[in-house]
């Protein structure tokens, strides 16, 4: 699952790229993406890891790409569209701070407008793409679904709004999956403000900001680069005094992953021992089987059963999986168990 970063030049978004990833966001002569993990900030992780005190703590990750700059406008190319389609999610970072040592381009466009901008780049570029197919009216491989699905996208992009504004059933995902449209994906708008905007909560277009992106059903995370740059420098007593300074609980990197993670409809179970806390990344509402097979292919192929009990429920018994077990609290689940968020689990194997 890889969340793609774009925005137009100097907004920011390599910044973020980088500090969230760690990777030096340079092109590659042959033009490939730069990408890289960014790690998911969890609270729960932190209280595994002073229980157990293992050798190894490893977090959830998500994967970005760090897309090369739009235009002012948020302009896309057919090639840029085209690119985006590789990922499962986008986010879009537009620049609100009026820092005078990063240059704006001779015409300043506000925050709303220019994610305003984007949004309409993808509506057309999708309605384009709609319009190409429908016109083909011999061919004879489409299904009665697959134009119902078509003619849907095709009304709600000539109403200016995004495919996902639609309200889709299970027979329909396929449909969509298999033509890729751009604003079918979930969408998280970043906003680079300064220390100023950040402590007041304003900036210019905030409110019309806010009301597009609570409308298309996109969170929104803003965050001040220059500070994010700071932060990343101390240690983590020193974040945590700075932060509540700006009345902040987590950085704007840990909330914008946060953030990223929630779009991509992730959630994490855990293992747990002495040598390593890990976080495992599912997709929502993934079976027990399917889940051990993360770990390792040989653990689904020999899954008998899996020991589980929720990481809320294993603190209420003082944090020991002997107490869990002694009180039935560690039930046993079969291969249809759907994992939930903040399960412990063990899985039982033979092979």
């Amino acid at each position: 699952m890889k969340i793609g970063i774009i925005g137009p030049a100097l907004s920011g978004k390599t910044i973020l790229f980088q500090l969230l990833t760690g990777v030096a966001s340079t092109i590659g002569s042959r033009g490939a993406i730069p990408q890289g993990a960014a790690r998911v900030p969890d609270d729960r992780i932190e209280e595994l890891v002073r229980i157990f005190k293992p050798k190894k703590t490893t977090y959830a990750t998500v994967e970005c790409a760090d897309f090369p700059s739009l235009g002012s406008g948020c302009e896309l190319t057919g090639e840029m569209a085209s690119r985006l389609k590789a990922c499962d999610a986008l986010a879009i970072v537009v620049r609100a701070h009026g820092d005078q040592s990063v240059p704006w381009p001779k015409s300043p466009v506000p925050p709303d407008a220019a994610f305003s901008g984007f949004l309409h780049e993808m509506i057309l570029s999708d309605l384009c793409q709609v319009e190409t197919i429908l016109a083909r009216n011999k061919d004879k491989k489409r299904t009665a679904d697959e134009e119902r699905v078509l003619k849907r996208c095709q009304e709600l992009l000539e109403e200016t709004k995004p495919i996902s504004a639609g309200s889709w059933g299970a027979d329909d995902e396929p449909v969509l999956k298999n033509y890729a449209f751009l604003s079918s994906r979930p969408v998280l708008v970043a906003i680079n403000l300064d220390e100023e905007q950040l402590q007041n909560q304003a900036y210019e277009g905030r409110a019309s900001l806010q009301a597009l992106s609570k409308e298309n059903g996109y969170p929104l995370v803003e965050f001040c680069g220059s500070l994010e740059v700071e932060i990343s420098r101390m240690n983590k007593p020193e974040q945590e005094v700075f932060l509540a300074e700006y009345g902040l609980a987590q950085s704007g990197i840990a909330r914008f992953a946060a953030a990223a993670y929630r779009l991509l409809e992730l959630v994490s179970f855990f293992t747990v021992g002495e040598d390593e806390v890990r976080a495992w990344t599912i997709k929502a509402e993934t079976a027990a089987k399917k889940a051990a097979g993360k770990i390792h292919s040989d653990i689904e192929r020999g899954f008998i059963r899996a020991e589980v009990i929720n990481y809320a429920d294993f603190l209420e018994l003082g944090g020991s999986l002997k107490i869990a077990r002694d009180q039935g609290k560690l039930r046993l689940e079969g291969k249809e168990y759907l994992v939930k968020d903040g399960d412990i689990i063990n899985f039982r194997f033979n092979v």
